[in-house]
């Protein structure tokens, strides 16, 4: 299930921001979450599995029709399309009126995520 970050969910984003291969240290980590918090159509989502365990995050920044994925990473022992997939079908519940998109190197999970779409 997807959670809205707050405040007290700080450490946990922290955590799973630090799974990012861009985001070596924490200085970077720290720049990434105020980078999020700047802006109001900027938002950081944190997902539990069905253990409820904190197992992924997605930030998302909101373009008009758009729903502009910059981040999704899930903790090692998670990565798996079918938990992407469960991420993306619960993002997409939230703004089912925005088209997702990503940067070239997430562009691989979405494009597998829309086809389980378009079998349904």
């Amino acid at each position: 299930m997807l959670y809205q970050y707050r405040k007290d969910y700080e450490k946990i984003a922290m955590g799973l921001f630090s799974l990012v291969n861009d985001l070596s240290n924490m200085d970077l980590v720290t720049q990434e979450m105020q980078w999020y918090n700047n802006r109001s159509n900027r938002m950081i989502y944190l997902w539990k599995d069905k253990s409820n365990n904190w197992a992924g995050l997605i930030g998302v920044e909101v373009r008009e029709s758009l729903l502009l994925i910059h981040q999704i990473v899930l903790t090692p022992q998670s990565v798996n399309q079918k938990d992407y997939d469960e991420m993306l079908n619960e993002l997409h519940d939230l703004y089912p009126n925005s088209r997702v998109v990503s940067s070239l190197d997430k562009r691989n999970i979405i494009f597998k995520w829309e086809q389980t779409i378009d079998r349904n």
